[in-house]
């Protein structure tokens, strides 16, 4: 009996203990249970939290990659100042004026001399690019095989340039020479641009500006360019003459733009020059798609002047709805307006001498009103610079007696309004 009751109490024991250590085991597993749940929540809030931080790094930079982005855009259609202010500035010209003289090489064999070209030096057609240019040699004067220019045209070339880095052209030079004189050597009275093709050296991001004689205003001054950039690949040029004003845009950006440059208009003949490269260290200096249009006279100059009158502006017949083909001319009009706010203007309507009078006065001002509504409408220029009138038939420039007369009285006239 006592043997069975000892036994009793040693199982209970042994229970109690198990019992504690399963309990202990249940609160240390609560307590690990606890502590995870804690550590699940903390990183839960961390991850919380560093996602919020990111958000905002994210947000930051992409606010400053829109304004970039924004700054880019106002960089492409104009710029924006310290002030807020915008800037427009008009840095292209594409001619679209009468072909006076082209030359792209083709007709002319690798290794000789162009035919429509005369020098004082020599030179040869090579290939670039699968494409024929010519290639000048060095202390060489080229010119092209023109009638005399007029006095407003656009010529266009690319030039094309290779191995221009260090070696050898420390005083080398590339440019143009205007002349009236169709001669190789240097004119009495003329005037130039050119810049060093020395790719190693900064000296080669100015362009030299120089005229000369009697009456010329005696200009000779450095403008800063980087032509740096332009070397060793091919770079277009477009050189614009009206009378005495030069300007010069590359890859149609402009460099130059000198209003009484060609004060004695001796504009009339273009010599290419090169100096100072050497074969040698094969450097390469060529010349393609050489292309001379025949301009107008540049709008804005005109409008300065007073205004002018046109008959690229064309309607139906008996009718105020402009034509497709008038949108080029108005698009280019519209440009210069855009660039120079101070410009306003009175837009007249003029007619022939078909049909009735009345009927004639009343179209030719509602024609003056259609250009206007097109600057407005279609180019956003505000209304209060433009004023409009009919004039009809009684301001005619020809005779109305022919086809040509009647397309010559058959204008859009504009006046610059002081």
């Amino acid at each position: 009996m006592k043997t069975k009751y000892l036994f009793t109490i040693i199982a209970l024991l042994s229970f109690s203990f198990s019992q504690a250590q399963l309990l202990d085991k249940l609160k240390k597993k609560a307590e690990r249970a606890a502590e995870r749940t804690v550590e699940k929540r903390v990183e839960k809030e961390t991850e919380k939290k560093t996602d919020e931080a990111l958000d905002e790094v994210f947000e930051e930079k992409s606010t400053k990659k829109e304004k970039k982005s924004s700054k880019k855009k106002s960089n492409e259609e104009g710029s924006t100042s310290n002030s807020g202010n915008e800037i427009v500035t008009g840095s292209s010209f594409f001619p679209n004026g009468q072909v006076l003289f082209s030359d792209n090489f083709k007709q002319d064999a690798y290794g000789d001399f162009p035919v429509n070209w005369n020098t004082n030096s020599g030179g040869e057609i090579i290939k670039v690019n699968g494409e024929k240019a010519f290639k000048l040699n060095p202390s060489g004067t080229y010119i092209a095989k023109t009638s005399k220019l007029p006095e407003n045209y656009a010529l266009e070339f690319d030039l094309v340039t290779e191995n221009l880095d260090y070696k050898g052209l420390s005083g080398s030079n590339f440019g143009l020479i205007f002349s009236n004189e169709s001669t190789l050597s240097k004119p009495k009275n003329g005037g130039k641009f050119g810049f060093s093709l020395w790719k190693g050296s900064n000296i080669c991001n100015q362009i030299n500006v120089q005229n000369w004689g009697k009456t010329n205003g005696k200009i000779d001054n450095n403008i800063p360019f980087k032509m740096q950039e332009k070397f060793n690949t091919t770079t277009h040029f477009t050189i614009v003459v009206n009378k005495t004003r030069l300007r010069v845009y590359i890859d149609n950006e402009k460099a130059i733009d000198l209003p009484s440059f060609l004060s004695n208009n001796f504009g009339n003949y273009i010599q290419f020059y090169l100096k100072g490269t050497d074969p040698k260290e094969k450097h390469i200096v060529a010349i393609s798609n050489v292309k001379i249009t025949e301009e107008g006279e540049d709008i804005r100059s005109m409008l300065l002047k007073g205004g002018f009158s046109t008959t690229k502006i064309l309607f139906d017949s008996g009718s105020d709805k402009l034509k497709k083909e008038s949108y080029a001319f108005l698009d280019k009009m519209a440009k210069v307006l855009q660039d120079d706010i101070t410009i306003r203007l009175n837009i007249i309507g003029h007619t022939d001498s078909d049909g009735d009078a009345v009927k004639n006065m009343t179209l030719s001002k509602s024609r003056a009103a259609a250009v206007m509504n097109y600057f407005i409408d279609s180019k956003g220029l505000n209304k209060s610079r433009f004023m409009y009138q009919g004039r009809g038939e009684n301001e005619p420039v020809a005779d109305n007696t022919s086809a040509e007369g009647k397309a010559q009285n058959r204008r859009v006239e504009f006046q610059t309004l002081k």
